[in-house]
């Protein structure tokens, strides 16, 4: 199976929405993209509802399976990255060509929903919370956001057998401890503080297992496992509790892409294979244990690592390292980013990379 997805990782270029940045899209460029799909009779379009500053939220469903699966993007509006790649999967749904076995068997099996930007305001101003400065991926609990009370009740009335919750995570970190950037992590997200696994997570385990296995193929070693610290306020971890085998995807970093576009390509790979292994069943025979054979997240990159300066300080002369991190600014009058480097990190570095 793994050759299919080589074969499309191939084609990628074909499917991929041209219109889209990797880093940025705006609420009008989402809408732009709702427009072009209307039209075709293989995806239904609604609008779900509104953000606090009044932007449309939607859903896309398509597939006539009956094993339903829902996905959403942006909660975080400054982690775009998925958003662009669920555009590049209605393309390759909508297109006719050698891989139409392989697309028709998902389409048969599955009922696809997913919201793209769940966090339209966010989105436009390029940053994590959103208008009201709530973080929704802490509002599942009390719902003190519009978007957040949306997402749930969509989820709870849909009752999906699996979610995937779409995100970005900084560059800084590693699968493992090697100097080996995490391009992608994932997590099936606990269900209470003792990190308990019933049947709802072992599915989720399961398939991410097949996911990493799939993903080794193009990128080895540079997949890890995000910290699965249970967070009551977390949606992953509630949608969880509810039944729903939830499973998270980190858009990380992968050498000199700074834009991110390889690591969209990532998520559509991702994405269809964790499609194609619902739809056939494949996952169940993976055993849980593999998910725990994947590295842990680990923080210890910095954008630039210089050792052993040396320094003079009260007429002396001391040896260390200094780690820079270059922080992403946006500027929201042109759309555009620029970088401002700050130090992160003094002294003994030698357990740290540079980027």
């Amino acid at each position: 199976m793994e050759k299919i997805f080589k074969a499309l990782l191939d084609k990628y270029d074909s499917y991929k929405e041209s219109n889209l940045r990797s880093d940025f899209v705006s609420h009008s460029e989402l809408k732009q993209q709702i427009e072009k799909i209307i039209s075709n009779n293989n995806f239904q379009v609604t609008q779900i509802g509104k953000s606090i500053e009044g932007r449309d939220i939607f859903s896309i469903k398509f597939g006539k399976g009956k094993r339903k699966i829902l996905a959403w993007s942006q909660m975080h509006g400054d982690e775009p990255t998925a958003t662009s790649a669920l555009f590049d999967l209605i393309n390759f749904f909508s297109a006719n060509d050698d891989f139409n076995e392989f697309r028709n068997g998902i389409l048969e099996e599955l009922e696809f929903h997913f919201i793209p930007m769940l966090n339209p305001d966010g989105a436009e101003n390029y940053q994590r919370e959103n208008a009201f400065n709530i973080d929704l991926n802490r509002d599942a609990l009390k719902f003190q956001s519009d978007e957040s009370k949306l997402l749930w009740d969509y989820s709870q009335k849909l009752k999906p057998e699996f979610g995937f919750n779409l995100h970005d995570q900084n560059s800084y970190y590693a699968a493992g401890r090697k100097n080996k950037t995490a391009a992608i992590s994932f997590l099936a997200p606990p269900i209470d503080y003792s990190k308990s696994i019933n049947y709802t997570r072992e599915k989720a385990m399961q398939v991410i297992s097949i996911l990493n296995k799939t993903l080794q193929e193009f990128i080895p070693e540079h997949i890890a496992r995000y910290s699965d610290d249970f967070e009551p306020r977390a949606f992953g971890d509630n949608l969880m509790k509810s039944g729903i085998s939830t499973i998270l995807i980190e858009s990380g970093f992968y050498k000199n892409d700074y834009k991110k576009d390889f690591v969209r390509k990532l998520n559509f790979i991702s994405i269809l294979a964790a499609l194609d292994s619902i739809g056939k069943e494949s996952y169940k025979k993976k055993f849980y244990a593999d998910y725990f054979e994947i590295p842990e997240n680990t923080e210890i990159f910095f954008d630039i690592l210089l050792r052993n300066l040396t320094l003079n300080f009260n007429f002396r002369k001391f040896t260390v390292d200094v780690g820079i991190n270059r922080t992403k600014r946006f500027n929201s009058i042109n759309k555009e980013f620029y970088l401002e480097g700050t130090i992160a990190g003094f002294g003994d570095l030698s357990t740290f990379y540079g980027l």
